[in-house]
């Protein structure tokens, strides 16, 4: 029987939260992805192996090597022999991983076929026959119109570029203060859209303010980035935090969002931008300042030098977004 390898130190915050309905296998996948991407494990770092991964998060061997293999398959990985598994040199492109998306989705289009006991010459056949009822004029894929509702300006971009690179939808944005008055003022306004998106932030407003026959409203789970976390965790417990976004309503969700990954040891206090009285009472508690990026913007030049400001960007977890290709897929086909 093969000796294990010596012990590798898993990376610092990683964390599984077997209450999420995010599968624990994707919850692994997205956080490693985050540290590579955000240069928390560098190029060449040589990762634990399966089973030291397992026994330190306490999770099944098979779940551990999924999301390893996931990593591997989108070029994050790889596995040099008798050595163990590393981070690849240079991550893939945005580019890069919508390809190997697509040879993902297309790999698993072909299994389920042999399943269902098509061969692999049946299925291309009938691929090549939809061909040029599937496709534009300018003879690129017809893309599916999604409608994006959140909170602010910058999560509404980011979230719209992640998107409309791993899945085939176009994507339209609005603010969730400006969905009731648009939908009131243009009743039909929603009908030329496949799905409206969201997150769990907002879920129930935008569920509200859709009707019943309108199209679908899917809730996307939304992570703080790793960096900001990992700085958090390192401090002691009981220290106070401030947490600023523009609005009380964004330093809610932000306040949700530092909860949701565990962080019980510290003590919040909530301030917004447009409530400067908030601000002052803040300061006088803490040093410690977590922002929204729209509210590290607005709050540049404004805070003391001794203020150490932690920006927290959110990013849609990978296991959402997976989701949202299965139920794109499983939706009547389009009228239009």
């Amino acid at each position: 029987m093969g000796r294990e390898p010596a012990q590798i130190t898993p990376p610092s915050g990683l964390r599984v939260n077997r209450q999420s309905a995010v599968p624990v296998h994707a919850q692994l996948t997205t956080q490693i992805r985050h540290l590579i991407e955000t240069g928390g494990l560098k190029p060449g770092m040589q990762l634990p192996t399966v089973r030291q991964l397992a026994g330190f998060l306490r999770i099944n061997r098979n779940t551990a090597a999924r999301a390893l293999g996931d990593l591997h398959r989108d070029g994050y990985l790889e596995s040099r022999p008798g050595r163990g598994t590393f981070v690849v040199e240079r991550s893939p492109s945005r580019e890069g991983r919508a390809a190997l998306s697509l040879e993902r989705l297309v790999a698993e289009m072909l299994e389920r076929a042999r399943q269902l006991g098509f061969t692999q010459d049946e299925v291309l056949t009938t691929v090549a026959a939809r061909g040029p009822g599937d496709r534009s004029g300018t003879g690129a894929p017809v893309k599916a119109r999604a409608l994006l509702v959140e909170c602010n300006g910058e999560e509404l971009n980011r979230y719209r570029d992640e998107i409309e690179a791993q899945l085939p939808l176009s994507v339209d944005r609005i603010l969730v203060d400006e969905l009731p008055d648009r939908v009131a003022q243009e009743p039909g306004f929603l009908q030329g859209y496949r799905i409206v998106v969201t997150t769990f932030f907002h879920i129930h407003e935008v569920k509200h303010v859709v009707a019943p026959d309108g199209p679908p409203v899917v809730a996307l789970l939304s992570e703080a980035n790793i960096s900001a976390l990992l700085r958090l965790t390192e401090l002691p417990e009981g220290t106070t935090v401030g947490l600023v976004c523009n609005t009380a309503t964004g330093s809610q969700n932000l306040l949700r969002s530092l909860q949701a990954a565990g962080l019980s040891h510290l003590t919040p206090v909530l301030a917004s931008v447009d409530d400067p009285w908030s601000i002052d009472r803040m300061l006088a508690r803490t040093r410690t300042v977590v922002c929204s990026e729209q509210g590290a913007a607005q709050m540049a030049g404004r805070l003391p030098p001794d203020v150490e400001v932690i920006v927290s960007y959110r990013a849609l977890d990978r296991g959402g977004l997976e989701m949202l290709r299965d139920l794109l897929a499983r939706l009547p086909a389009d009228p239009a």
